[in-house]
């Protein structure tokens, strides 16, 4: 079998995991991604739940409906139809007001990091993000792209409210709290976005795959003229289509 062929293997009586390799790099994240895509796609009776991760998806099946065989069988139909339908990847635009009572740890990851607290807020609106996955908390998506001159550690001790919309900073990582919970992460600024509404279908506003850019707010009006446009159901961001080849 060709090295580079994705491994396909049975976990337990009812799952089986399909690998592509231990790399975590946004070109196998995007294979992740496709072939949840095509299998979603392809619905098939005895396939309960798929589950997509860094560089592998878990599949979740009733073996008295869909056989073992028959199942890697379909896995591999698919699996040959990635390289020519790579997905395109979806850009999100999530507006941010930093620092002040949005951001209570933007001055600390300023001066943990000897800049300036533009600085930081440059640096981490530039890059456009991967949602390489979502977990911790439904809806929380996992970033990938952060530059790391603005790593920060994560609080030695927990907070216990975290209020839904935080971004915050732990370590190399990004990441946005879409819903109040207790955690770590260092907090820069604030998104009036909605990410996770379990009214909606997908609940989540951000899925595995996405691409997400920061776009820095100017004002606290601006902040609140936004917010008041999504608790009425009036305000979508940008989105647009970008193709990783």
């Amino acid at each position: 079998m060709n090295e580079d062929h994705p491994i396909i293997e049975s976990t337990s009586d009812c799952f089986i995991s399909v690998r592509f390799n231990d790399e975590i790099n946004p070109e196998t994240n995007n294979k992740v991604h496709t072939l949840f895509t095509l299998l979603n796609k392809d619905s098939h009776l005895g396939i309960i739940g798929l589950t997509p991760s860094y560089n592998s998806i878990l599949i979740q099946y009733n073996p008295s409906e869909l056989s073992y065989e028959s199942l890697v069988d379909l896995v591999e139909k698919n699996l040959s139809k990635i390289e020519s339908r790579l997905t395109k990847q979806t850009v999100i635009e999530i507006p941010v007001l930093y620092g002040d009572k949005y951001g209570e740890d933007l001055d600390f990851v300023a001066s943990h990091n000897n800049l300036t607290t533009d600085e930081v807020v440059e640096i981490h609106s530039t890059p456009t993000y991967l949602v390489y996955m979502i977990g911790f908390t439904p809806g929380f998506p996992y970033l990938g792209g952060m530059d790391e001159s603005i790593s920060t550690p994560r609080l030695s001790t927990p907070k216990t409210i975290i209020p839904a919309g935080s971004v915050g900073i732990a370590d190399k990582q990004t990441g946005i709290y879409p819903t109040e919970s207790p955690g770590g992460w260092r907090l820069i600024g604030k998104t009036p976005l909605m990410l996770f509404n379990h009214e909606k279908k997908p609940p989540s506003l951000i899925m595995p795959g996405n691409l997400i850019k920061f776009v820095p707010i100017q004002s606290i009006e601006e902040y609140e003229n936004i917010l008041h446009l999504v608790k009425t159901n009036k305000f979508e961001p940008n989105k647009s289509m970008k193709n990783e080849d």
